[in-house]
């Protein structure tokens, strides 16, 4: 069964000194080395949130505090976030201890201003990013899923594998979540879709 690697949003706002930190992202660093030095891939994707300047995610825009819920607008929500991987800025960038040079492709995400991108299939309002053509195309069959954050991108990118008929896997150790007390839950619901956690 050919495999591939999905790197989730391993960028420096992401980071601890980050714009919307995760709690011990760097932590994760050496497993997703580990990773991505792997001779078990066929193939990976490096995903990167790249948003415009005042996209309609950031908490700026609406002039409200960050993580203040919304789900007023199709494609946004359920929270506002803090501004974060603007397009071209440090934080937007890969961390630097991570092994980029191991990525065979880098698919950029919430690039419409108008829409957030979560999962690395599909942007929030269903609009599809290519990435299940690109795996079908290499005769993927299976998917681990590793990167930032656990509770947000990670988990809605293993729900859209499912969804597309990958045998989908999160490696635990290689990922981090921007609330720890919602990992829980978030395990419930990815092994109720069929998700394996390991």
């Amino acid at each position: 069964m050919k495999k591939a690697l999905l790197a989730v949003d391993l960028q420096n706002d992401f980071y601890e000194d980050g714009a919307l930190a995760v709690p011990a992202a760097s932590k994760i660093n050496q497993k997703v080395n580990e990773l991505l030095e792997s001779e078990e891939y066929e193939i990976i994707v490096a995903s990167q949130d790249w948003h415009p300047q005042n996209h309609r995610s950031f908490a700026s825009v609406h002039g409200e505090k960050a993580f203040t819920p919304y789900d007023k607008e199709e494609g946004l929500g359920p929270v506002l976030w803090p501004d974060h991987c603007v397009q071209k800025s440090e934080g937007a960038e890969f961390n630097s201890e991570v092994k980029t040079h191991k990525f065979d492709y880098i698919l950029r995400k919430g690039t419409d201003p108008e829409v957030d991108s979560y999962s690395a299939f599909q942007d929030n309002d269903g609009s599809d990013l290519g990435l299940a053509a690109l795996l079908k195309s290499f005769g993927i069959e299976e998917v681990d899923i590793c990167g930032l954050a656990y509770d947000v991108c990670v988990k809605y990118t293993a729900l859209d594998s499912v969804k597309n008929a990958f045998k989908t896997n999160i490696i635990q150790a290689a990922s981090a979540a921007v609330n720890p007390d919602e990992i829980e839950k978030c395990n419930q619901e990815l092994k109720q879709a069929g998700v394996n956690l390991i």
